[in-house]
């Protein structure tokens, strides 16, 4: 029915659709407060297709000129920065800018541009991986999906957050944050496109483009951060399911490394593809987990808006609030993972607060609170102010932080948390964010129904 080179082909499509579906997946999902429209993505999805036409047609001007990858030093990293990183930045935002004068009636909250933006993106990269699937085969697709979809989406939406970003928050200058977003998004390609192709480390060299990947997948959860916060449509509720994300983005990549077995299997043999997957699940399954974990954690707080930072997306924690240990060190994925966030459905209800072990509480029975703020400590501890009432005296104000691990709940239903203070409450208002976990003062441990 097909000969080989039509199945080959068959299999560069398949590649490129159902990575274009991890990412859609994802920013259907993250759009939780107020779903677009299937057929508002498929035009920006369409419109990203396009722009790169215009790209290429750079490119041969730019070849043309003589300017290109020749393997000295100097000229691949000038031509990194103001050959790839422009020419694709400026070719991905000439198609945003169309999405955005097309779609301008459904752009009604700030996650909509980076939603737009990023699907644009997607669409120049869907193209620029059926390129690549159809040259060299889809077993490149696993890393092109989780890797080459998300630095171009990670990049435009540096520039569009830039460009918007006093429109949205009213923070910065408006001249200023657009020459610092591009400006940055271009460096960002650039330097990742750089460290790829020109080894001077040798084969370490890889290593630092894993390192800009990173910072950049940390970057753009910030960003998505603050736009979520300030949405209209904000609801605590709503958010909730934000947390189960990493599901979206394992199911799909199962089903594009499924892909690649069967098309190795096919062109080569069974032992050619279990190796292959083997090696496949050992390069990328650390960044998978990184990836996928920290694409679901947002630090939610309704009108909060949370500085944009380099960090890695990773980092060491003494805090308890550890994801998991290698060799007794402590690390946690940034942002609120769904212990911690699941002490929003509890905020602004009655609620009652139980003492673990009554006979050596200082609260001794079961009260009635009221979770009233969170707060962010340094290195993104999640703390909750609470009120308990107390039938003939005044309300007791602490602070509740939720218990992530061994043993996090009562009857496996009532999440479990420590009940803390901090001897100065008007300093703790002004001086959260840069305060240490263990500064606060633990009293017991309680759980919440």
């Amino acid at each position: 029915m097909f000969n080989p080179q039509q199945i080959y082909i068959v299999f560069a499509i398949l590649a490129a659709v159902c990575g274009a579906m991890l990412w859609i997946g994802y920013f259907r999902k993250i759009d939780i407060l107020e779903h677009e429209r299937i057929i508002d993505v498929i035009v920006a999805l369409v419109i990203g297709y396009l722009t790169p036409t215009l790209a290429l047609w750079i490119y041969y001007g730019l070849e043309v000129l003589g300017f290109n990858f020749n393997g000295e030093l100097i000229n691949d990293f000038a031509y990194s920065i103001f050959g790839v990183g422009i020419t694709e930045e400026f070719s991905k935002l000439i198609g945003v800018f169309i999405a955005f004068k097309i779609l301008k009636k459904r752009i009604n909250e700030p996650i909509d541009y980076l939603v737009f933006a990023g699907i644009v993106a997607l669409g120049f990269s869907v193209r620029e991986n059926f390129i690549y699937y159809n040259n060299y085969g889809a077993q490149i697709a696993t890393g092109r999906t989780l890797i080459s979809c998300l630095v171009h989406i990670i990049n435009t939406s540096i520039c569009v957050y830039g460009l918007y970003r006093f429109k949205l928050f009213n923070k910065g200058n408006t001249y200023i944050n657009s020459v610092v977003g591009i400006s940055v998004a271009i460096a960002s390609h650039g330097l990742f496109d750089f460290f790829l192709v020109q080894p001077f480390l040798g084969i370490y060299t890889s290593l630092l483009a894993t390192v800009v990947y990173l910072i950049g997948i940390n970057f753009w959860l910030q960003m998505i951060n603050n736009c979520i916060n300030f949405s209209p449509f904000f609801n605590y509720q709503k958010i909730s399911s934000i947390t189960k994300l990493y599901k979206t983005i394992f199911t799909w990549y199962v089903i594009i490394v499924v892909l690649v077995f069967i098309f190795d299997y096919y062109y080569h043999d069974i032992s050619f593809a279990i190796k292959a997957l083997i090696a496949s699940l050992i390069q990328e399954g650390v960044v998978l987990v990184i990836v996928a974990l920290r694409a679901s954690r947002l630090k939610i707080n309704k009108r909060k808006y949370f500085p944009v930072k380099i960090q890695m997306p990773i980092h060491y924690t003494t805090n308890d609030d550890e994801d998991f240990s290698i060799l007794g060190i402590a690390f946690k994925i940034r942002g609120e993972n769904e212990k911690e966030f699941q002490f929003i459905q509890y905020m602004g209800k009655d609620i009652t607060i139980c003492p673990i072990n009554k006979k050596l509480s200082k609260i001794q029975t079961n009260k009635r609170a009221r979770l009233l703020k969170k707060y962010f400590l340094k290195n993104d501890v999640v703390t909750y102010l609470v009120e308990i009432y107390n039938e003939d005296a005044p309300s007791d104000i602490y602070l509740l932080k939720p218990k992530t691990r061994s043993g996090t709940y009562v009857n496996n239903i009532y999440p479990i948390a420590s009940l803390m203070y901090y001897e100065n409450p008007l300093d703790f208002q002004k001086e959260h964010e840069t305060l240490s976990y263990k500064e606060l003062k633990r009293i017991e441990y309680v759980y919440l129904k």
